[in-house]
């Protein structure tokens, strides 16, 4: 039962316990129901006053039986009421309240199957980002991030319709499926899908068996952990300026150079332009380094030696830049706009 709910319970046991109290004297002795009423009341309170009329042999055991569960049901509910406020219950139960109104109001948000410890780097980088997203644990208190009052949780299986519908699934822009086990991000990734047919979603997978299964449920990327964590160290040992270039540009701190990518809009004065006809090296500063097409494959050239420079840039493509913060904003506003 949840806490709410045993309070509840325990304002209506005295408040039945006086209406059987009352129905049962005028059952018994026949008084009328503000004698009967009253009788009851000064049972269960033992305030010591007389009875109301001397009370017949079934009367005086209808008495000791009330007596007795009066001093059980109040004694549950005022340590039911006392739990509820000292054990931060109340406290709890608001922020419930407000976080399901926190994520219903959430919109092209991203949903995080797990609260784990990838689960948990996933929603540091989004937090850091600045992008709205929420958590679906089973237990949400034993989760590390549970403690952080910015992070909305819902608390459930993440392999549940209705648990996936509470986190705002219709409304999600991306869902990221980091369970610990392969089969329940198999669920998880099918369910999402079928909820939602835009929906972007990357699996975590711990094999590498499990990987066209969760392609084939619908994830559109699927990034297994160990593989990753292998080549980062194998790249450390081989190439270790180039990771830690990387990690300069695409870290935290505050670096000089950054990565970022920007989408070229419809209205864009770059859509129809090879890359060395724009100029975008002479009037933002930024250095393009990628170009991706649509359906996220690098774009290339028939003729090898023009390189990047002669990729024609088109609508919806995304360009990889590498420049400071007001170059990378000079960038953007050619790009979307």
């Amino acid at each position: 039962m949840s806490p709410l709910l045993r309070v509840a319970f325990a304002f209506m046991v005295p408040i039945l316990l006086v209406l059987g109290g009352t129905l049962g004297y005028v059952w018994i002795e026949g008084w009328n129901l503000w004698e009967s009423l009253y009788m009851t009341v000064i049972t269960i309170t033992t305030v010591g006053y007389g009875e109301v009329h001397p009370l017949s042999p079934t009367g005086q055991r209808f008495t000791i039986l009330l007596l007795m569960f009066s001093i059980i049901a109040v004694g549950y509910s005022v340590t039911t009421v006392i739990s509820f406020v000292f054990e931060g219950q109340i406290v709890h139960a608001m922020r419930g309240r407000r976080m399901k109104r926190l994520v219903s109001n959430l919109k092209d948000h991203y949903i995080i199957c797990g609260g784990g410890v990838v689960g948990k780097e996933v929603a540091q980088e989004l937090k850091q980002a600045g992008m709205p997203f929420v958590i679906v644990d089973k237990d949400p208190a034993r989760s590390e991030l549970g403690r952080d009052e910015t992070v909305l949780f819902v608390a459930g299986h993440a392999e549940d319709d209705e648990v996936l519908v509470e986190a705002g699934i219709h409304k999600a822009k991306g869902l990221i499926a980091v369970l610990r086990e392969d089969a329940l991000n198999v669920f998880v990734v099918l369910s999402a899908r079928q909820a939602n047919p835009d929906l972007t979603i990357v699996a975590r997978s711990a094999e590498e068996r499990t990987i066209g299964k969760l392609m084939t449920a619908g994830a559109d990327r699927v990034m297994s952990p160990y593989q990753l964590a292998g080549r980062r160290i194998a790249s450390v040992l081989l190439r270790p300026s180039i990771v830690d270039f990387l990690d300069v540009v695409v870290g935290e701190g505050d670096a000089a150079m950054r990565l970022e990518q920007f989408h070229v809009g419809e209205g864009s004065p770059l859509a129809g332009k090879q890359l060395k006809e724009t100029d975008i090296g002479q009037r933002t500063g930024a250095i393009v380094v990628g170009i991706q097409g649509p359906d996220g494959k690098p774009r290339v050239v028939p003729a090898a030696s023009a390189g990047l420079a002669g990729v024609t840039i088109q609508t919806d493509d995304v360009l990889i830049a590498l420049g400071s913060d007001g170059q990378l904003n000079a960038l953007k506003e050619i790009s979307e706009h």
